[in-house]
């Protein structure tokens, strides 16, 4: 029977068949089996020797499975095979889907195993040629066990690759959750103990000596965020909000990349920080994605990165909004009573009026008017708000009125 051995998935943690030499099945069988039989201890040292060398990684010949079970399986299993025939399921390859799992795990490359594989399998055959005359081996037989052997070589190998591909999926999969982990902990509030950022951090091996400032945005936005940050970047989902802690994002030309690639994506980015302080950075992103991109006449923009370190005073009064609102509807309640259109008007003026410190002929250029008009609608303004214009501190209680109203008005209708 000339056969080539098939596949065979078996869809959990373990090896599937692979194998794709042709061996002529029909001139091998129990009798060359037999044959064979009695060399199989010395064989297992012909090739161990020829495996294990002084260079070989130590877990190869310590612990249990070593380099001396593979080898011994390995012809055990072969012979089983010459005896047999090819069967649904080859003898051993779990102890190699292991090995490739054990490979990975300690570092290393698939190669050095696969290599060394080769090796054994070189010395299976030269051990078997050399006593082929006394085993009452034929040339014939002989190459029909060099192609068995090169099968087999070729299923335990990707085993091998198999178990190592298992193992990085599993420890991706671990790797990805532990950065999810580290992310939530530091959003979540009460925020996690430094003791705990730092275990999490050693876990997924990030380095936790880096300043770190946290992204916020809206979680739907996950993917598309995740595609424009850095690799080193860590992303989760925290109780409806997005989350991205970004390493050292003071570096040069990091914070513009940021603005560029987010342009389009409503987010916010808290102060740069400790990695133990990220929690108070995560807070402030929180607060500032309620804000709106403003323009330079105080007006919402479109989407954009906004920076939490750059609207300080607006994410003051986010922290305290019961006081906040308080302090706009008890100072600008005397405006109440006018008509809307006036009421606006008034408010319009005062801003401006108040952000260029009472230059009526700046304020009157920003708003596209006279400066006589805004001094007749400072006038007015007096009139209903009192002594509070001529006040240093009563300006500020106003000013502060005025961003805490406008707050109220934006962070209800912004898209987050």
């Amino acid at each position: 029977m000339d056969e080539p051995w098939g596949v065979e998935a078996n869809g959990g943690a373990g090896p599937s068949r692979t194998g794709t030499v042709a061996v002529p099945w029909d001139v091998l069988g129990p009798d060359v089996a037999a044959k064979l039989q009695p060399s199989v201890d010395t064989l297992v040292e012909d090739v161990l020797a020829s495996v294990v060398r002084a260079d070989v990684p130590r877990e190869w010949v310590v612990g249990v499975p070593n380099a001396r079970n593979g080898v011994e399986h390995g012809l055990r299993g072969l012979l089983e095979l010459i005896e047999t025939g090819p069967r649904e399921q080859l003898p051993g390859l779990e102890l190699y889907f292991g090995f490739g799992r054990g490979q990975l795990r300690a570092g290393r490359s698939l190669g050095g195993l696969l290599a060394a594989y080769h090796h054994g399998a070189r010395a299976t055959w030269q051990a078997i040629a050399r006593r082929s005359s006394g085993a009452g081996l034929t040339h014939e037989t002989l190459g029909a066990l060099a192609d068995a052997i090169l099968a087999y070589l070729a299923e335990i190998s990707a085993a091998s690759a198999e178990g190592f591909a298992f193992e990085q999926a599993a420890l991706g999969a671990d790797r990805d959750d532990g950065r999810r982990r580290l992310v939530a902990a530091i959003a979540r509030v009460p925020a996690a103990s430094a003791a705990e950022l730092h275990a999490l951090a050693r876990t997924i091996d990030w380095r936790a000596d880096r300043p770190v400032a946290v992204l916020a945005f809206r979680h739907e936005r996950i993917e598309r965020v995740a595609a424009r940050l850095a690799a080193d970047a860590l992303l989760a989902r925290v109780d409806g909000t997005g989350y991205a802690l970004v390493p050292d994002p003071d570096g040069p030309g990091r914070a513009a990349g940021l603005r560029a690639r987010l342009r389009d994506v409503r987010a916010a980015l808290g102060p740069t920080v400790e990695l133990t302080a990220a929690a108070e950075s995560a807070r402030w992103a929180r607060l500032a994605l309620a804000l709106g991109a403003p323009g330079a006449d105080g007006t919402r923009a479109a989407p954009a990165l906004v920076v939490a370190t750059e609207h300080r005073v607006d994410l003051l009064l986010l922290c305290a909004p019961a006081l906040a609102s308080g302090l706009a509807e008890e100072l600008l309640a005397p405006l109440d009573d006018a008509p809307e259109a006036t009421r606006e008007r008034l408010l319009e003026t005062l801003a401006a009026w108040l952000r260029h410190q009472g230059a009526a002929n700046l304020a009157g250029e920003e708003l596209h008017v006279h400066a006589q008009t805004v001094r007749y609608r400072v006038a007015q303004l007096r009139d209903l708000l009192g002594e509070r214009l001529d006040d240093a501190e009563g300006r500020l209680e106003l000013e502060l009125a005025l961003r805490a109203r406008r707050l109220r008005a934006s962070t209800g209708a912004a898209d987050r």
